[in-house]
């Protein structure tokens, strides 16, 4: 009867196996870590937060194995306008995206037909995507991603691949919006 109880670390063991691609994963993201990428992104947004007197990107780091790396959100007239760095493989992917939380009265009111249904208290909308090289975005490229959003992703303002590292990307997102969560 007195048995002891494993630990944390025995319970892991025990319960989680982790798998090549998790192990692959994780190497991309350090090596995604290492690069001076992650240090201009966080000194750019808080360069723009101190010019501005105030929070006007919000920061936010997410621990591995999450793919999600960094992510930084501006907010204009009930919209939050999000730029996130994700490393789901060698090539790390740079996505901008919009969500628009539904209003606090149907919220109140009508939440729980919302999770009846399956649906999303917000609609999330990516404006564009694409893979890069890490090694290859220069500050002023950082600078740029930063001028689309805080410009609320005017289109005037939307970044663009380089048109020879043969990746593919969404640059036309603008009128082919994809809605992950239906109003």
């Amino acid at each position: 009867m007195n048995r002891r109880a494993p630990s944390l670390w025995q319970l892991l063991d025990r319960h989680v196996a982790p798998s090549d691609g998790e192990r692959y994963l994780g190497l991309f993201r350090e090596q995604l870590n290492q690069s001076e990428l992650l240090t201009t992104m966080k000194r750019i947004a808080g360069t723009v937060n101190d010019k501005a007197g105030e929070l006007l990107i919000d920061v936010q780091s997410y621990l591995p194995p999450e793919a999600l790396v960094l992510s930084f959100t501006f907010h204009k007239n009930g919209r939050d306008y999000v730029l996130q760095l994700e490393s789901w493989g060698p090539r790390p992917t740079v996505v901008f995206l919009t969500r628009k939380w539904r209003g606090p009265v149907l919220l109140n009111s009508f939440g729980w037909i919302y999770r009846l249904f399956g649906l999303e208290e917000y609609v999330i909308e990516v404006k564009y995507r694409s893979l890069f090289r890490a090694e290859q975005v220069s500050e002023a490229d950082v600078e740029r991603w930063f001028a689309y959003l805080i410009s609320a992703f005017d289109r005037a303002l939307a970044p663009s691949a380089q048109p020879d590292d043969g990746i593919l990307s969404t640059q036309r997102l603008g009128e082919q919006s994809e809605p992950i969560a239906e109003a």
